[in-house]
């Protein structure tokens, strides 16, 4: 069925059932927003649709209600409805909670509270990670892609150099270069690896972990190996603009760096 709603003094739709649900859940309309469908002649507060409504005959003429549908009605107009903040269905105060200023039913409270314990960012609870939270965790980071690197880096290093020794100066050969050549692909490779395993994987680098932080989705889901993959890369052009990129996060509402608004990602500390 074909359902339509009013925002100011304008109309919206046809919608589904099921769009109308969203938009509760985006919290674009509430309780008190007129709607009504194809089969109704005036507009009525969603709260009495979702709480029942005097029938319509099928020429759309309402049929008077009973004593009895008037004093349900009454009823209902006389109880403050809330929207769950989770399904966006409507309920009397007196049968939700409230906890971080958000609205939440009997029947999504178990996934609400399961959802806290894993650390999940929550609509509307989510505690971004500011700029030197972050700077931390790249810190750590940095010193420990510092000795992955080394550790391979120097060896090739030593190999190039015994092999410009073995060729008694023979400048035609190309080995050193490939050793050279080698060495520096290595490097590339460590970093992009090491964020793309450990994000896609845990959420977070080693860095993060120990700064108790996660890279999440908008939703507050993981990010795929893919999505990591393309935040690793979208991160060198945060740091080849003069790290311009690095430093929105001091400044964003959301605290995200320019990869992080590339890739629809943000920063957030983990729920205890």
């Amino acid at each position: 069925m074909s359902w339509y709603y009013q925002d100011g003094s304008q109309e919206f739709g046809p919608i589904s059932k099921t769009e109308l649900q969203e938009l509760l859940k985006a919290k674009r309309i509430n309780g008190r927003t007129l709607v009504r469908n194809i089969t109704m002649d005036e507009w009525r507060p969603l709260v009495e649709m979702v709480h029942g409504t005097p029938p319509v005959d099928p020429q759309r003429r309402p049929v008077r209600p009973s004593s009895a549908s008037s004093a349900t009605a009454e009823s209902v107009h006389s109880t403050d409805i809330t929207v769950c903040s989770q399904c966006g269905r409507s309920f009397p105060h007196d049968q939700v909670i409230s906890f971080n200023n958000q609205v939440i039913c009997a029947a999504c409270k178990p996934m609400y509270v399961q959802r806290l314990k894993e650390g999940a960012a929550l609509p509307g609870v989510m505690n971004w990670a500011g700029f030197w939270i972050r700077l931390g965790a790249k810190i750590i980071d940095g010193l420990i892609l510092g000795v992955l690197q080394y550790a391979v880096i120097i060896p090739m290093g030593i190999m190039a150099f015994s092999s410009m020794s073995d060729l008694s100066g023979d400048l035609s050969s190309s080995r050193p270069f490939m050793f050279v050549a080698l060495s520096q692909l290595i490097a590339i490779l460590i970093p992009l690896l090491y964020n793309t395993f450990f994000v896609g994987r845990f959420a977070a680098t080693p860095g993060k972990m120990a700064c108790r932080l996660r890279v999440i989705a908008p939703d507050g889901g993981r990010i795929s190996y893919m999505r990591a993959l393309g935040r690793n890369c979208a991160e060198l052009i945060s740091g080849l603009i003069l790290l311009i990129g690095y430093l929105m996060a001091a400044f964003d509402t959301e605290k995200r760096t320019l990869h992080d608004r590339i890739c629809s990602t943000r920063v957030v500390h983990k729920q205890s």
